[in-house]
């Protein structure tokens, strides 16, 4: 999360100006947190998936709400967790309409009781792997659990972006040499590693997706029934909170990948859709 001036900031704006402003707003501002927070490609990543308005969704990472109001539109309610009361400000806030707020709960702790059918982790997955069975437990039956974050061997951050959560080069490659930085920041798997870790969860019934450029601004997200073909992955976006270098032609490499079949595993990030093993 941004700190909590930058938070504030974003706060008065949601408060001074409707929905509709928010493109002219983040072309104005022209910085980061407000792209992030406010860019409406962000809803590009959950609304494909099979919500109906019956469905009881759990957010998990709602920051400040650039997901949550998709999921509003596209399920019966929504049960976010907020981290902070300037958090829960600017949720409230946002989605102060009647037809959102009588459908958005917002809470500071995990329920203890509930079930829902979809829960969604985007971003900051470190965070809450130690609470994967608590959250397994409370998915409904048949309900499914989505986690979309980086992958840390993904081919941008080969060729020259820096880490996601801790930054600097190659870090996340080098496998995270320094523990401190991870304790604080976090930290992105590798495909094998996001699949084992939910399988000791007791997860099963994995599949994964791959939103291109990335997890936070995807234009397109394919599948392994639907995976892109040359040429295609040429958009080469860098960075946007982050300097970077530029170690190689990723759009070329990117088409290697897709010849030799590994494309998946290289993949610049992941949403994954899981069941309740057994």
């Amino acid at each position: 999360m941004e700190d909590a001036e930058v938070l504030k900031e974003l706060y008065e704006t949601i408060k001074q100006n409707s929905k509709a402003d928010y493109a002219g707003i983040i072309e104005q501002r022209a910085s980061y947190p407000y792209l992030y927070h406010l860019s409406q490609i962000r809803e590009n990543l959950v609304s494909f998936l099979p919500f109906d308005k019956d469905m009881r969704v759990l957010e998990c990472n709602p920051e400040c709400g650039a997901l949550t109001g998709k999921l509003l539109a596209m399920s019966g309610s929504v049960t976010v967790l907020a981290e902070s009361e300037l958090q829960e400000k600017i949720l409230r806030e946002r989605f102060k309409e009647p037809q959102e707020r009588e459908k958005l709960d917002i809470r500071r702790q995990l329920p203890e009781h509930g079930r829902f059918d979809a829960i969604l982790i985007a971003g900051h997955f470190s965070r809450w792997e130690k609470q994967l069975p608590a959250l397994r437990e409370l998915l409904a039956p048949g309900g499914k659990f989505y986690v979309a974050d980086a992958n840390r061997i993904g081919l941008k951050y080969l060729a020259g972006c820096q880490e996601e959560y801790c930054g600097g080069y190659f870090t996340g490659i080098d496998g995270y040499p320094d523990a401190a930085a991870v304790g604080r920041f976090g930290r992105s798997y590798s495909r094998a590693e996001y699949t084992r870790l939910l399988q000791e969860a007791g997860f099963g019934g994995l599949t994964f997706y791959y939103p291109y450029p990335d997890h936070k601004f995807p234009s397109v997200i394919y599948s392994d029934e639907w995976l892109p073909q040359k040429g295609e992955l040429a958009e080469g976006r860098s960075n946007y909170d982050r300097d970077r270098v530029a170690c190689f032609n990723e759009r070329v490499m990117f088409d290697s990948l897709l010849e030799e079949g590994v494309f998946q595993t290289f993949s610049n990030s992941f949403l994954i859709e899981a069941v309740q093993e057994g």
